[in-house]
């Protein structure tokens, strides 16, 4: 369908009306600056035709927003084992939706090898993340994020430092936003360093809405457990 009637002549399609024009707005974004667009467009290209227009039918259905809705407020804590391994899980929700998981920690490298010295042998400033994808037909088109930043000396978490929320969307309908991070250390014995925020996400054209709660916490093993609901 290459566009609806209206009085006065035809509407353009929209974002979502053709595997064309979804891929031009994807491309636009690119041009734009945005640095995921072109992969999620060579993703989404790659799909087969019939996929492609699934795909657009999917994140165009109300249902589809549901069932992301009733995962999120259906997700128990995700802690790691000991020591934590970062790593990624999917759950699937129907035919071509599944939502994913993915988790990651490191070390921040002091770049003065005098301070290196230093860290080695006292503080290190540390950090982790907790990611969630919605992926449809395997194209990951929203992501929403927590990260915490904090510096450990042996085993115990000594500071937290600003935690950060961000996030991407390829839903055209959609739209996200977030609460002001917030940061602070568990109280011992489990000592772990915490950021969190509230996401909302707004739809148009009938495609409902969802608002969670993201969390992540680390220490000195690096990530340890983190959850959207």
């Amino acid at each position: 369908m290459t566009g609806t009637a209206v009085a006065g002549g035809v509407k353009p399609p929209g974002p979502t009306s053709t595997a064309e024009s979804y891929i031009a707005y994807l491309e636009g974004r690119a041009q734009a600056g945005d640095p995921d667009a072109s992969s999620v467009a060579a993703q989404f290209k790659a799909l087969s035709f019939e996929d492609q227009f699934r795909f657009l039918t999917l994140i165009s259905d109300p249902k589809t927003t549901e069932a992301y809705t009733q995962a999120v407020s259906e997700a128990g804590d995700e802690t790691g084992e000991t020591p934590p391994v970062p790593g990624s899980s999917t759950k699937v929700l129907g035919v071509g939706h599944e939502v994913e998981t993915v988790t990651s920690a490191g070390e921040v490298v002091p770049q003065s090898p005098g301070i290196a010295k230093v860290a080695a042998s006292s503080y290190k400033d540390m950090w982790a993340e907790y990611s969630v994808y919605d992926k449809i037909f395997g194209v990951k088109v929203t992501k929403v994020t927590i990260r915490t930043n904090f510096q450990v000396k042996g085993k115990d978490t000594t500071k937290v430092y600003p935690g950060s929320a961000s996030h991407y969307n390829y839903v055209p309908a959609a739209s996200f936003s977030h609460s002001p991070v917030k940061e602070w250390i568990s109280s011992p014995p489990a000592d772990n360093a915490q950021s969190e925020t509230v996401w909302t996400g707004t739809f148009t054209g009938g495609l409902g809405s969802w608002s969670a709660r993201e969390r992540v916490w680390g220490d000195y093993r690096g990530f340890v457990g983190g959850y959207l609901k």
